[in-house]
């Protein structure tokens, strides 16, 4: 249903309010994640939830997505320690140690999209993976000497604690506009 401009302009206040909403809340949900704050995630969450149907079993589907993102990026990061990989040269500047994981990880990866995981989903979760790993603010979170293991861990567990924080605002979004469409249709 195309709203016209007043309504829209109450569905705007809607979502601003819960996005202020979700930066407030975001005082109590880096204590579940190591201290981390990522709250990046949750918004980049919450657009893959309208991405994917706004439903929530298409919110599962873009947590699997994130999960799956998370699994293929640790299989990228292990592929590049293996022999006969870790040893290419740099050429001209080019990862070739990291292009050729990427490469073997990537078809598995796509060819989930036949046992239904939601492929953006994968991109973006290995995405956020990645760059949960570079961040400042894991690298402040982790005990000193941690393992990869434990790097992992806290890298995946602050992922999806923030994809589950921006889902459950993406269902909140589609299930207010849902009932306020409704009303106006009445």
């Amino acid at each position: 249903m195309a709203l016209k401009n007043k309504h829209m302009l109450v569905v705007s206040i809607g979502i601003a309010l819960q996005a202020a909403i979700m930066v407030l809340l975001n005082a109590y949900v880096p204590k579940a994640c190591h201290g981390m704050d990522m709250m990046w995630i949750a918004f980049q969450a919450w657009a893959m939830y309208f991405m994917a149907g706004g439903t929530p079993m298409n919110g599962v589907k873009v947590f699997l997505g994130y999960f799956s993102g998370i699994v293929a990026s640790i299989a990228i990061i292990m592929l590049m320690g293996v022999p006969g990989i870790k040893d290419l040269p740099t050429v001209g500047g080019m990862n070739l140690v990291m292009a050729v994981a990427v490469l073997i990880i990537v078809i598995p990866a796509i060819m989930t999209e036949n046992l239904k995981n939601f492929v953006p989903g994968l991109f973006v979760g290995s995405g956020a993976f990645f760059a949960t790993l570079g961040s400042q603010a894991l690298a402040g979170a982790l005990p000193e000497a941690a393992c990869q293991s434990t790097t992992f861990l806290y890298a995946t567990q602050t992922e999806l604690i923030y994809c589950l924080f921006g889902l459950v605002f993406g269902w909140v979004t589609v299930t207010a506009r849902g009932k306020y469409e409704a009303s106006l249709a009445k």
